[in-house]
């Protein structure tokens, strides 16, 4: 299987944008970038056979070792 991934509005609520080439969250108060990340990585735990593409703005914008970087290594 395959898992075809955004960041933005999937791993954290808003968009992002970049201020002096550091990824920045557009959201309110409390938010953070990738808070959403640890419910993906769990509920991936029992499917350790799918493969993820990143299909985010992030890797046109940083390089694909990058964004993938920004990732939890359970990832």
């Amino acid at each position: 299987m395959i898992l075809f991934l955004d960041f933005d509005g999937v791993l954290h609520s808003s968009e992002a944008y970049l201020v002096k080439q550091e990824p920045v969250l557009r959201a309110e108060e409390g938010m953070t970038l990738f808070q959403h990340a640890p419910l993906l990585v769990e509920a991936l735990d029992q499917q350790p056979d799918i493969q993820i593409v990143l299909s985010t703005s992030w890797v046109a914008r940083l390089g694909f070792d990058r964004a993938k970087g920004c990732l939890p290594d359970a990832l």
